[in-house]
């Protein structure tokens, strides 16, 4: 894995042998992000206090989060105005965390993706932001204010943090000449040597990216139709449907797959291995997650601390953390001039901002009964059918 990276993030293989769900990408960068740091004893949905690290006595917020990022690092602004940190409660995944704010804990800010903001404002749990009181919210693109769960009746309810990407990666010493296409996977001479992310939003990211369609998100029927049989085209190609990134890596490294839909970490992964794989920037754009704070609705806390915690996290020397250590995006564009890391410049995340993400293909909520359809067809595909 990423040898520059703080936090060594390296994938599990027990809850796929146990025949538990497939890993989520939140899943795998952020339950040992925190490798080395003590998390055991904490009480579910408690909070969680770290030796060593200093807590003034009148800080009072609690910040809902991913393990591994109660890094002093990510927040150096605010520790340097209270003389400490916040109180944090960890949470492994994102329904769990939901779960526990439907029950009532209560916690100031969390750290959701737009995949499930909605659903989270929808609930109730949450009471818009302020930008007015974020000085660096201007600093964060257009683009990215876009993103399909930040804005609702006319409130802002999100603030990006961290984002990365997947895409497509490949052995370029078996494929010199490939297409920066989506389209790659579908070439008949891959038969048996592409493996696809086993995730019906990234596979239907991918076959609305191949027909030209803008986002997977708001699909027609109709247009989920035609993804189903772009689907049924690459399924003839898939060697297998990872959920496991280590098993992806393994058989990319043995030659078994020559080109694949993966995780940004896979691609580092297999570079440390000095396999001879190409981290693509596909003409149909990357596929874009994004993480990022929100503030609960009736929060215990003091709301001048909260909103200084978020000024804090979008500072561009937060950003260069991100960047150089962590191989993240950030939603300050400014973090980007000073990200000097050979990881950041493999990934392209030295480069202009705005330009980078023109094209992406932001992930975000769809609608249950779209989702269902999609679903249903993926688990056919897959079967063959």
């Amino acid at each position: 894995m990423n040898q520059n990276s703080k936090f060594q993030k390296t994938p599990s293989t027990a809850a796929t042998e146990a025949g538990s769900p497939a890993l989520s990408r939140r899943d795998f960068h952020r339950l040992l992000a925190g490798a080395g740091l003590a998390v055991g004893g904490l009480a579910a949905g408690g909070t969680l206090a770290l030796p060593g690290r200093a807590r003034a006595a009148d800080i009072n917020l609690t910040v809902f989060e991913w393990s591994g990022y109660d890094d002093p690092s990510l927040f150096p602004e605010f520790v340097k105005k209270y003389g400490g940190q916040p109180n944090f409660a960890i949470f492994a995944e994102e329904e769990e965390a939901y779960q526990k704010l439907r029950a009532g804990f209560k916690v100031d800010l969390a750290h959701p993706c737009t995949l499930s903001v909605g659903r989270w404002r929808d609930a109730g749990l949450l009471k818009p932001i302020d930008t007015s009181r974020i000085a660096r919210w201007k600093d964060i693109p257009t683009d990215m204010l876009a993103a399909k769960g930040i804005m609702a009746d006319g409130k802002t309810w999100f603030m990006p943090f961290d984002w990365g990407n997947s895409t497509i990666i490949y052995r370029e010493d078996e494929l010199p000449k490939a297409e920066q296409s989506y389209k790659l996977l579908l070439d008949p001479k891959l038969k048996g040597k592409v493996s696809m992310f086993d995730s019906v939003d990234e596979a239907f990211v991918f076959a609305s990216g191949v027909l030209g369609y803008k986002s997977h998100m708001d699909l027609t029927d109709d247009q989920i139709q035609k993804c189903a049989e772009v689907l049924r085209q690459l399924h003839k190609n898939v060697r297998f449907y990872w959920s496991d990134p280590t098993a992806l890596q393994q058989a990319m490294a043995a030659g078994e797959v020559t080109a694949a839909w993966a995780w940004t970490d896979s691609y580092l992964a297999l570079k440390g291995e000095k396999v001879d794989v190409k981290f693509m920037f596909p003409k149909e754009g990357l596929s874009t997650w994004m993480c990022g704070m929100v503030m609960l609705k009736d929060a215990p806390g003091n709301l001048d601390q909260a909103y200084d915690y978020l000024n804090a996290m979008l500072d561009p020397q937060v950003g260069k953390v991100l960047i150089d250590d962590w191989g993240y995006g950030h939603s300050n564009r400014n973090s980007y001039k000073l990200a000097t890391s050979e990881l950041a410049k493999q990934l392209g995340l030295t480069s202009d901002l705005d330009k980078f993400l023109k094209g992406t293909r932001y992930q975000g909520e769809i609608p249950p009964e779209k989702r269902e359809k999609m679903i249903d067809i993926f688990e056919q595909v897959k079967l063959g059918g």
